[in-house]
């Protein structure tokens, strides 16, 4: 039985000296776990290379028909049926990387991905000590069930080896985007979303981090050119999540102090995600500076409720009673402030001097 190699399966040819000759595949239907999409994992899952099925199955009928029962369940999507029949292959031949591939890519779906992550680990782990090379389903694989565990660090060097593949999905880009975005590095992040959009520009996830990437940065230095990029991509989020593109749009508004034109927006995107705390605190802000100061102070209580530990929530809440006339709710918010920061906020210190004073 000739069973293709996942190379070929992927690439149409057997190594990387004749990839840009690889011609333009047609789209592929959305994967099942839904907006983190890997169709190249759904694609591959399915082969294994001549050389590796006759050292897993020359003497043993019973491994081989096992294992391609397997693929045909995981193609069928009945991932648990899938687990329970090649799972054994890979006690009997725990030196087969096909075996711990499809175990691995069964648990990913399953949302088991700590798991997945040890066993698609492991098949990477084989392939390159047994053929000498890397293996790239799993590699990818493995990043999306880091990722998915929360270990974003481990995540990165995989779905950087992933993006740096002639045919990368624009949504594996996304993904790593988000990886460096929640690490930190947002330099790292704007530059893999941006590689993600250009690819494919129907990519609201892409777009969204990349509005709020350019929202975020206005807030602390205002730029036209942010404004300006924040707003063309929160466009691009209109297009599939209009609700979140009035947040994020009301959120810039806010940013650039137009205050009265915020407000409509961030109260349907808060109508849609009330327990949002990012989007409450700028309505409550914008309300504010309204003086629309009950609604305020009622819309900042709940953003603190949220995040009792920002301080900044705090002292928004503070001004916003003050400048209605609750003087001890005004204090008490204002003593939160302060002990959050240590009494070094110079704004929350002379307005509890100012409201303590005789």
């Amino acid at each position: 039985m000739v069973i293709r190699s996942a190379w070929k399966c992927l690439y149409g040819m057997r190594g990387r000296a004749q990839e840009t000759q690889a011609k333009p595949r047609a789209a592929r239907p959305r994967h099942p776990l839904g907006r983190w999409a890997m169709p190249l994992v759904l694609a591959l899952v399915c082969t294994i290379s001549a050389q590796e099925a006759k050292r897993l199955f020359s003497d043993d009928e019973d491994a081989q028909a096992r294992l391609q029962r397997g693929i045909s369940l995981y193609q069928q999507t009945q991932y648990a049926a899938a687990l329970e029949a090649v799972e054994p292959v890979a006690v009997q031949y725990p030196e087969q990387a096909a075996a711990y591939r499809l175990i691995g890519l069964c648990r990913l779906q399953l949302k088991q991905y700590a798991a997945a992550a040890a066993d698609l680990r492991k098949a990477a782990e084989l392939t390159r000590a047994l053929e000498k090379r890397e293996d790239a389903v799993a590699r990818l694989a493995l990043g999306k069930a880091l990722f998915l565990a929360g270990d974003f660090a481990a995540a990165i060097p995989e779905l950087e080896f992933a993006a740096a593949r002639l045919e990368v999905e624009a949504a594996t880009l996304t993904l790593l985007g988000y990886a460096h975005y929640r690490q930190g590095d947002e330099a790292a992040a704007r530059q893999a979303l941006t590689q993600s959009v250009a690819r494919d520009e129907r990519q609201p996830e892409a777009w969204r981090l990349l509005a709020e990437l350019d929202v975020a940065g206005m807030t602390v230095a205002p730029d036209a050119a942010a404004a300006k990029r924040a707003a063309a991509s929160i466009e691009k989020v209109n297009r599939s999540e209009p609700l979140l593109a009035a947040g994020l749009r009301g959120r810039l508004l806010v940013a650039q102090r137009q205050f009265a034109k915020a407000i409509p927006e961030l109260e349907r995107a808060v109508a849609a995600q009330p327990d949002n705390a990012a989007l409450l605190f700028a309505l409550g802000l914008a309300l504010s500076r309204e003086k629309r100061l009950e609604q305020a102070a009622d819309t900042l209580a709940r953003a603190a409720k949220l995040l009792p530990n920002e301080a900044g929530v705090w002292r928004e809440l503070g001004y916003a009673h003050e400048r209605a006339g609750q003087k001890d709710a005004a204090i008490a918010a204002y003593e939160k402030a302060a002990a959050l920061t240590g009494g070094r906020d110079d704004f929350v210190t002379r307005a509890l001097e100012r409201l303590r004073s005789p």
